[in-house]
């Protein structure tokens, strides 16, 4: 399962339906993912949730205004169906 899972890079939440929120895809449940700003500053965070749901993704907002175009790190812990869990950490770029 982990070797099928797809984090983007890169996305833009300008409202044209394309790329308009931070998901992962190709697993079932996350545990855990955190976005910190370049600051260290934690700017989203969620627990259990169930990837595809499209309203659990990051919509490049914190405490519901938008936050400037730029690069933030991310640390999820996600959950595989047989059992077990598995981390990953990077960046992803938020383009205004």
């Amino acid at each position: 399962q982990e070797n099928r899972v797809f984090i983007p890079a890169a996305f833009s939440p300008n409202g044209d339906g394309k790329n308009d929120v931070f998901s992962i895809k190709g697993i079932s449940i996350v545990k855990h993912l955190v976005i910190y700003s370049r600051w260290g500053t934690p700017v989203y965070e969620r627990h259990n949730y169930v990837a595809s749901d499209r309203s659990t993704g990051w919509d490049g907002t914190f405490k519901g205004d938008p936050l400037p175009g730029g690069t933030y790190v991310y640390f999820t812990e996600m959950e595989c169906p047989s059992g077990g869990s598995f981390t990953r950490k990077g960046t992803v770029v938020l383009v205004r």
